[in-house]
């Protein structure tokens, strides 16, 4: 069985300069719900989602409509990792990564929104940045 807390993955260096690892922090799912990882237990009283990641391979296979079709049905997670999650006990867990989360409550969800939202906007400032000192060069 995998480990309790989602696995970092690695990036290819080809796709950067620097070695960056990526943990799945929270994911969203078609419950409707946020959900934030946790280590040990979650906060009580509070939703569990546990889901198994889709293989790039087999998300391709079923495809947009039917991945779609299929989280109305079960819920399904997009983590911040960008892996797809289908609930615990609906696919085999064998080799996949695993995300555990728990259910943020309104405010949190929101505190997280807003917080996204600056770090994207963060994103897009440095990589306008980083393109204009390329084209300079």
């Amino acid at each position: 069985m995998p480990s309790n807390s989602t696995p970092k993955k690695k990036m290819p260096e080809s796709e950067t300069a620097e070695s960056v690892e990526l943990a799945t922090a929270f994911a969203l799912a078609s419950d409707g719900k946020l959900y934030f990882t946790f280590e040990s237990a979650p906060p009580p009283g509070r939703p569990v989602f546990v889901g198994y990641a889709l293989r790039a391979d087999e998300a391709q296979k079923f495809g947009v409509g039917r991945l779609l079709l299929w989280a109305i049905v079960q819920p399904l997670a997009l983590g911040s990792d960008g892996c797809i999650y289908v609930r615990e006990g609906l696919i085999d867990a064998e080799g996949r990564d695993v995300f555990r989360g728990f259910a943020a409550t309104p405010e949190e969800a929101a505190r997280a929104a807003e917080e996204l939202h600056r770090i994207a906007s963060n994103v897009v400032v440095e990589v306008f940045a980083r393109g204009r000192k390329r084209t300079a060069a």
